[in-house]
């Protein structure tokens, strides 16, 4: 699928309900930024609408996906997984990032220099102790808090790069060849 581009800091309207403002606001772990913009959304009929850059839409969805990965309560996991994948829908439409020309010899690049790292760690991991890491595990390596982890989840889900099945612990698998993934640094 081919995105959309847009100028870096374009905001683009996000709508939603008022249940889905509170139970993110209440629940979620947000930048104040975003909790404020979320505070002060403008009524569009019966919805609510913000307008957001993609890196806060990106932002946002990993805290929504967080909350509703850690959720115990199905009726609210199920609301917040609605929202985050209309958030998700939006990062799939479109991009800040301008196109380029890729060298006719040279082979496009798949994933960030970050995302491959994330990759390594993956395929290294489950070669040594022969099953996939817990994106706790993840998180102990590379340092980083479970939203930023779970997000980085999400986007190479989205890619393409890894898949794992929904409610299984230690499901994630890559999806590409071994001879793609970059050296563990």
């Amino acid at each position: 699928m081919i995105r959309k581009y847009i100028k870096p800091g374009t905001r683009l309207a996000v709508t939603l309900s008022a249940r889905e403002r509170n139970l993110v606001v209440e629940r979620a772990f947000l930048d104040p930024e975003i909790e404020t913009h979320l505070r002060q959304a403008a009524p569009a009929g019966s919805k609510l609408r913000i307008n957001l850059n993609l890196d806060d839409i990106d932002d946002l969805l990993g805290c929504v996906a967080a909350e509703a990965n850690h959720c115990d309560d199905s009726k609210v996991q199920r609301v917040l997984d609605a929202f985050g994948d209309r958030l998700s829908n939006l990062l799939d439409e479109y991009t800040d990032e301008p196109p380029t020309e890729p060298a006719a010899t040279e082979r496009p690049k798949r994933f960030t220099a970050k995302q491959g790292q994330y990759l390594a760690f993956i395929h290294y991991y489950t070669k040594v102790h022969r099953a996939p890491p817990a994106e706790a595990d993840l998180q102990r390596y590379f340092g980083v808090s479970p939203p930023a982890v779970h997000a980085m989840i999400l986007t190479l889900e989205r890619q393409g790069l890894i898949e794992r099945t929904r409610g299984k612990a230690r499901s994630i698998r890559l999806r590409i060849p071994a001879t793609e993934v970059p050296d563990l640094p």
